[in-house]
């Protein structure tokens, strides 16, 4: 893939993200009230730091329950403590999973589904 190519499928990415952006901004405005969230099951990787942990900043006071995934798990689970305590809630889970590694994505995945989803 050339240079441009690359650049071409960047500007297409923001372009796509800004309308949905607006669209959203609008209904705020509008007054319009956005999806509500309380009864989802999110899962976000790579939730220790960066963009993963800034969705779960954002996502936490909506009510939602939370699977963060991430490698460093030490880091994770802080993050998941700090945002139930900001919360008050109990919905925010923290595992540590190697993307990189197949059976450490089932293990975590298994893990998911056997203690969290199916109570």
């Amino acid at each position: 893939m050339s240079g441009l190519e690359v650049v071409v499928q960047y500007l297409c990415l923001f372009g796509v993200l800004f309308k949905r952006w607006f669209i959203d901004l609008f209904k705020l405005i509008q007054g319009i009230p956005l999806k509500d969230l309380s009864s989802e099951t999110i899962l976000i990787t790579g939730a220790a730091s960066g963009l993963g942990k800034g969705m779960a900043e954002r996502l936490a006071p909506l009510g939602c329950t939370l699977i963060l995934w991430d490698v460093d798990g030490v880091s994770n689970t802080r993050v998941a403590e700090e945002l139930n305590q900001q919360t008050g809630s109990n919905r925010i889970h923290a595992m540590k999973c190697d993307l990189t590694n197949r059976e450490s994505i089932y293990e975590c995945a298994k893990k998911v589904l056997d203690d969290l989803l199916n109570k």
